[in-house]
């Protein structure tokens, strides 16, 4: 009985793990569900912009508020440390490349 638990515990287990959205999906969605005049172009640029310029830790500190809560990337970058949040700050000179995106 206890083999068979366990069995369906680790199998529960993969299931989810399987089906967890990667940091890049997160930020994407998130980016898409707090504007309605963005579209999946620019919301996908600016995530290459900041993939491009961010230590993974940052990206995916980004990612993790945002499951925690944040309800757009811009919040969640407002609850990192004061150090990656300045870390950011050059990337919003290269987000505006995106903004064609949006025509």
């Amino acid at each position: 009985m206890k083999r068979t638990t366990i069995m369906i515990a680790l199998c529960a287990a993969a299931f989810i793990t399987g089906c967890a959205k990667s940091d890049e999906q997160v930020i994407v969605t998130s980016c898409l569900e707090a504007d309605e005049s963005l579209n999946e172009a620019y919301c996908a640029c600016t995530y290459d912009k900041m993939e491009a310029s961010l230590s993974d830790e940052v990206l995916a500190n980004i990612a993790e508020a945002i499951r925690d809560g944040a309800a757009d990337p811009i919040e969640a970058i407002s609850t990192l440390p004061p150090q990656q949040q300045m870390s950011v700050l050059p990337v919003t000179l290269q987000l505006l490349e995106c903004a064609q995106e949006l025509e």
